[in-house]
């Protein structure tokens, strides 16, 4: 018999979600007989697995499990990545609409009841998009930009593999500063690895151009969030919006959370349990096409390439 351990919080129970498959006991919460678990345990917590084959993660980052490669040496690690592109994509429109309107500073208003125009504003409208990440997340997000017109520039580590879909044109990392200083709108989709952290510094901000704004929907390592607060603060762009940070949660001493040009998000955008159901139930869907590929013998979705810190090329989850 094999125990699969759920620790993600699947509103309907873990019986329910992932009962029925034969040779499978299901259990809610961790046991050191589980050969399977479902969710996001403490990785030292999976020294004491030894029967551990295989953790499914649920979300699209593995970030503390990839610094970990000694836990896996006999288990497979899976992601739950193209579950978030609807949610995220959606999330940075918002983000990018409410810059652009100063929606953040009306309620700011409306909570003083302060009747008061607060000027100039800009529209997405034909603007030049340059989307770091050209995944899942990255392609999503160009989506929701298309309509309006928007040229759409993306920054993968590899130009060669291609423009995916929605994209107008894909540069490698060693043309990042020559397209950063172009672009009106600049979004973070990257994950967290040793070569994205610190990408966006103090010298690439301060190129930017005075009417772009910056969103980070990917991981917070990406930017010197210091130094886009000195930027901000000296009005060298137009405004920024964080759902996600480094350290996580933002310091409360941070200037971030005092500056009107920047939107703060506490890691929301992806929509996962308890927020929107579309997401959850991808989510259900890839751990359960996973269970059943693992209890055939086949490929696993999403499997992480240790050595990259990204998903294996092949098998990955398309929605």
């Amino acid at each position: 018999m094999i125990k699969l351990c759920v620790t993600a919080p699947f509103p309907e129970g873990a019986e329910e979600r992932f009962g029925g498959f034969e040779g499978v006991e299901v259990a809610r919460g961790m046991s050191d007989d589980a050969e399977i678990v479902f969710g996001q345990p403490d990785p030292d917590s999976l020294k004491n697995l030894k029967q551990l084959k295989w953790l499914q993660i649920s979300s699209a980052g593995a970030d503390r499990y990839a610094s970990r490669p000694e836990l896996f040496q006999n288990v497979a690690l899976t992601t739950v990545s193209g579950a978030f592109g609807r949610s995220i994509s959606e999330w940075t429109l918002a983000l990018v609409l409410s810059l652009y309107k100063r929606l953040n500073l009306f309620r700011d208003n409306q909570q003083n009841a302060l009747w008061r125009d607060e000027g100039r504003q800009q529209s997405p409208s034909g603007k030049r998009v340059l989307i770091l990440g050209c995944g899942d997340l990255g392609s999503a997000i160009a989506s929701v930009f298309k309509p309006f017109g928007c040229f759409i520039s993306g920054i993968r580590r590899h130009a060669s593999a291609g423009a995916p879909k929605g994209f107008d044109e894909v540069h490698g990392l060693s043309e990042l500063d020559s397209e950063l200083v172009k672009a009106d709108i600049i979004v973070g989709a990257l994950p967290g690895t040793q070569e994205t952290a610190g990408l966006l510094g103090r010298e690439r901000l301060f190129a930017l151009k005075p009417d772009s704004v910056i969103v980070n929907v990917g991981r917070g390592s990406l930017i010197d969030l210091y130094a886009l607060a000195d930027l901000l603060k000296q009005n060298r762009i137009w405004g920024a919006a964080i759902d996600v940070a480094f350290p996580e949660p933002l310091p409360a001493s941070h200037p971030l959370w005092r500056l009107k040009n920047c939107i703060v998000t506490p890691h929301a955008s992806g929509g996962s349990f308890g927020h929107l159901k579309e997401t959850e139930e991808i989510i259900y869907s890839i751990c359960r096409e996973n269970l059943q590929r693992y209890l055939s013998g086949g490929p696993l979705l999403n499997r992480l390439d240790f050595a990259t810190g990204y998903r294996a090329l092949e098998d990955r989850y398309s929605h």
